[in-house]
């Protein structure tokens, strides 16, 4: 484990990247020198893996620039950063996406409508200040009644529109869209019989981003990864942060 240095407000891509580092996944291909040489991105991160964060930093602002992201010149959002890693490294992306329908149905007839989306991270916008994560999943896959919408097929207006999960990613990513609520998380977590364990923990203040992430399988000690500094807060001591913005979960395969 190791500290990522901030350089000019760089403390969002570090905060992104102590997350990333914790999928296992991502610690086997960087050990094992699987990268693909034609990928710069790629490339970037196994330099800082391998280094420990003394190299391959510049590399990556570098990338991480031609996105109009500032990289290494100001303040960005660990939430864009991961989208655009996902983009980048098709083997990242894999482990994220996964598979939802959009399903409107009309108040009056029986037209039904369902249309696919592949998502890498599901947004979550609690209600009311420490909404338990799995209420907040329950309320964003609730039917929601649309009353201005018109069917093509009676002509009447309303509807339902509900959220349906298709797919479990093995990398689960949560996202809270509020910056006036929190969530209360927990270690594991359990969705349609998909067991969960929590690994990353990624916040924010309003100024400074930082994570909380512990190694895989559960049972290592929890760590605070603040830029250079990282703190142990032990197997016990469970980091809950109303700050947070991002949660990771790995899926457990038995």
């Amino acid at each position: 484990m190791f500290g990522l240095r901030n350089q000019s407000g760089s403390c969002w891509v570090n905060a992104t990247l102590q997350a990333v580092f914790r999928i296992p996944d991502v610690q086997t291909r960087y050990s094992n020198s699987e990268t693909d040489d034609t990928n710069a991105v790629d490339v970037s991160l196994e330099k800082i893996w391998a280094s420990r964060g003394d190299d391959g930093l510049t590399d990556l602002y570098q990338c991480v620039k031609t996105t109009l992201m500032p990289a290494g010149e100001g303040i960005g959002d660990s939430h864009e950063l991961l989208e655009f890693l996902c983009d980048k490294l098709p083997y990242l992306d894999k482990l994220m996406r996964f598979n939802v329908g959009n399903k409107v149905k009309c108040s009056h007839c029986d037209y039904t409508d369902v249309r696919t989306d592949k998502l890498i991270e599901f947004s979550v916008t609690p209600a009311q200040r420490k909404q338990t994560l799995i209420e907040c999943i329950r309320q964003a896959v609730s039917p929601v009644e649309i009353p201005d919408w018109k069917c093509d097929k009676c002509k009447e207006k309303g509807c339902t529109k509900q959220l349906l999960m298709a797919t479990f990613p093995d990398i689960f990513v949560f996202h809270v869209t509020s910056l006036k609520s929190s969530v209360a998380y927990s270690p594991m977590l359990v969705l349609n019989g998909n067991r969960y364990a929590l690994f990353g923990i990624v916040c924010w203040n309003g100024g400074h981003w930082w994570t909380y992430g512990r190694s895989l399988p559960p049972g290592s000690d929890w760590l605070e990864f603040d830029d250079s500094n990282v703190r142990n807060h032990g197997k016990t001591n469970f980091p809950l942060s109303e700050n947070m913005r991002l949660l990771f979960y790995y899926r457990i395969k038995e």
